[in-house]
């Protein structure tokens, strides 16, 4: 978007007192184009107290009320026919309303302000508003009907629901504005009730003595009025919108030149009203259709983003599934006590974690799905402290008081990362720039029922181990208002924070069956604590040797579709070392070639699904019409539910995401096989 600012040329003494006396006719008006200041007339400043130098410190939208600032964005952008209506800041934190027309040229985008049309007969300018809106417009018209009655106020009530609503009263006393407001309209209300309810003026020359006022008489006594001339305001289908009127201090009536000045006023008011309404209407309509708009930018944003992301995870993941299975190839040649077995290990756990990114990236977009695992914990939190070491002060030291045996949990360890990663970083922000400490601790304890109930009493937590994770820091420490708010979804301390990481936290916590608290003193630090249920040891992580009993009665022979000879060559040998006989196919025409030479002789088809030429869901019903009986295994860099959708829920021997661990390749491909088998039998 073009930056948009104001126009004011230097005026001789003649030309600012031409200009001066042309103010009947010439309301406030500004001028911005491209990227300059362009003009202002001396109404505009007069009306706003606002200087040119002021006006050019400042780019268009900072003069912009907040609640219009969206619909200016959208207009500049996409210039209508037909001027709108906003309201622009003046220097005593009020608004004025103007009526804005954009213009796109060929150096940029212009924008002309004119303040919105009034009766300028009745006054040149408005000095000041109280907002772009109807009741801003109600108090100027107010505030010119007393400038051209000295000594009278002005009242404007409008009408909802047989009621009074307040408009305007300046000069009134606040306790009798709001006196007046909400109250029942009626056949003898005063004179602007009794106005409104008849559609006819009321001129009342003694409020105290007048029966009209018999109710409202009191009101009118400590207020310091005496006598109320009344005329009521209609729209232009002549629907009465409320009444108009002018308060003496003493008992008296109207002149004819007085009242014929109410009814002027009553016409310019009930046609403010009207256009004023019908602006606000259209305005929020803009608006809603504005926020439409963001709302669609933001889903196509975010369509792309699942694209984007599911195309570089598919890619990364054939990337990782190579070096996943290349490092278990490796370890399945290695005796139980080579001492390389830990660093080919660490291969494959880095391996893990770099999909656990992919997986990150899908749930950002949309695209994530929650896998529960059994998770080590204490290596997680190692895990975590080395990531987000490198992105904090180097003054702030982790310090870590870890139980020496292995705890476990289940949960989604890329959810649980992200708990801990947030928690930190939340840590490290609160020392800030000084030295401080960051300590993460955890160990397992038995919590009975009641202290769970005490700390979670909403979850009903059966009672059990526990491992308890305190994650403290000696930054700054919350006050017990913000402690209170910290968890509450969109509050946060930081300026630019969005507030939904601790919310965000809670949730996830909670999903898992644990507990979250906080405990914080200001200027000495704040501690975190999580509780989340362990679990028993997993089985032995990898099985080195080779699954004889899954071939027994003969080989089971096996194609394998992917385009990617890397991870064809890698599956090839993870499944003949376990017996399988494996015939490969580059991609998917190469696949039905080799599968209609022996269609009954396969026993299972490990399919990718993103292939050139045939897509994987093209192979699989040509396969199925070869025979309809064969297993079919997918895999993809895809999430599960992304495969399951993409094959439009047919019936599949199983599913595997890349990079999948060697000996869950061979139980799901077995499994498989010796379905096909039974059912043969």
């Amino acid at each position: 978007m073009s930056t948009i600012r104001l126009l004011c040329p230097r005026l001789s003494n003649n030309a600012q007192q031409r200009e001066a006396m042309a103010q009947d006719i010439n309301p406030p008006m500004i001028v911005r184009g491209p990227g300059t200041f362009v003009r202002a007339n001396a109404a505009f400043y007069e009306a706003t107290g606002l200087t040119a130098a002021q006006l050019s410190s400042q780019e268009l939208l900072e003069w912009i009320i907040p609640s219009d600032q969206s619909l200016v964005k959208s207009m500049i952008k996409s210039p209508p026919k037909d001027s709108f209506r906003i309201g622009h800041r003046t220097s005593h934190r009020h608004s004025i309303p103007l009526d804005l027309r954009v213009q796109a040229t060929p150096e940029g985008t212009v924008v002309l302000g004119r303040l919105a049309e009034t009766d300028h007969a009745l006054h040149p300018y408005v000095k000041e508003f109280d907002k772009g809106t109807v009741s801003g417009t109600l108090e100027t018209i107010a505030r010119i009907v007393e400038s051209q009655n000295p000594d009278y106020k002005c009242s404007i009530l409008l009408v909802d629901q047989n009621r009074f609503v307040r408009g305007a009263g300046p000069s009134l006393p606040e306790e009798y504005n709001d006196a007046i407001d909400g109250e029942a309209i009626g056949p003898n209300v005063g004179s602007c009730g009794t106005a409104i309810f008849w559609n006819i003026p009321v001129i009342v020359s003694d409020i105290q003595a007048d029966p009209l006022w018999q109710k409202l008489a009191p009101l009118a006594k400590n207020a310091g009025v005496a006598a109320c001339w009344s005329h009521p305001f209609t729209n232009s289908s002549g629907e009465v919108l409320g009444a108009l009127a002018l308060y003496a201090a003493w008992p008296q009536s109207p002149t004819r030149d007085q009242l014929e000045r109410l009814r002027s006023a009553a016409l310019m008011t009930g046609l403010a009203v009207e256009r004023g309404r019908a602006e606000e209407e259209l305005r929020e309509q803009r608006k809603r259709e504005a926020e439409l708009e963001m709302q669609l930018r933001q889903v196509a944003k975010m369509e792309a983003l699942g694209a984007l992301a599911g195309g570089i995870a598919h890619d990364f993941n054939n990337l990782l599934a190579a070096i996943r299975g290349n490092a278990e190839l490796a370890l399945m040649n290695l005796s139980e006590d080579d001492p390389t077995i830990r660093l080919i290990d660490s291969i494959v756990v880095t391996s893990q974690r770099a999909a656990g990114v992919c997986s990150q990236m899908l749930t950002y977009a949309g695209k994530g799905t929650i896998q529960l695992e059994q998770i080590e914990f204490g290596q997680l939190l190692r895990e975590v402290g080395d990531l987000v070491q490198a992105g904090i002060s180097k003054k702030a030291l982790l310090h870590y008081s870890l139980c020496k045996d292995p705890i476990y949990v289940r949960g989604d360890e890329n959810q649980l990362l992200q708990v801990i990663l947030n928690l930190i970083t939340n840590a490290a922000e609160a020392i800030g720039d000084d030295e401080g400490v960051i300590d993460i601790a955890a160990i397992v304890a038995h919590y009975d029922r009641a202290t769970l109930q005490l700390l979670a009493p909403d979850m009903s937590l059966p009672s059990g181990d526990y491992i308890r994770i305190k994650i403290s820091d000696t930054g700054c420490g919350m006050s017990e208002i913000t402690k209170s708010k910290v968890f509450d979804p969109f509050f946060s301390t930081k300026f630019t924070g969005r507030g939904l990481g601790l919310a965000s936290v809670t949730g996830i916590i909670r999903k898992h069956n644990g507990v979250i608290s906080v405990s914080s003193t200001p200027d000495v630090g704040t501690t975190f604590t999580i509780l989340l249920p362990t679990v028993p040891a997993p089985a032995a992580k990898y099985d080195l040797s080779p699954r004889e009993s899954v071939t027994a009665g003969g080989a089971r022979k096996i194609l394998v579709v992917d385009d990617e000879a890397e991870l064809r060559t890698v599956f090839r040998h993870i499944l003949e070392r376990n017996g399988f006989q494996v015939v490969e196919a580059k991609d998917g025409e190469d696949a039905l070639v080799q599968f209609s030479r022996d269609s009954d002789g396969f026993d299972c088809v490990l399919l990718d699904l993103s292939m050139p030429k045939l897509s994987g869901e093209e192979v699989f019903n040509e396969l199925r019409e070869l025979n309809g009986d064969i297993p079919v295994v997918v895999i993809s860099g895809y999430s599960e539910q992304d495969i399951l959708n993409r094959l439009n829920g047919a019936p599949i021997a199983g599913t595997l995401r890349k990079p999948v661990a060697a000996s869950k390749l061979v139980d799901v491909i077995s499994e498989a096989a010796l379905d096909l088998r039974q059912r043969e039998k």
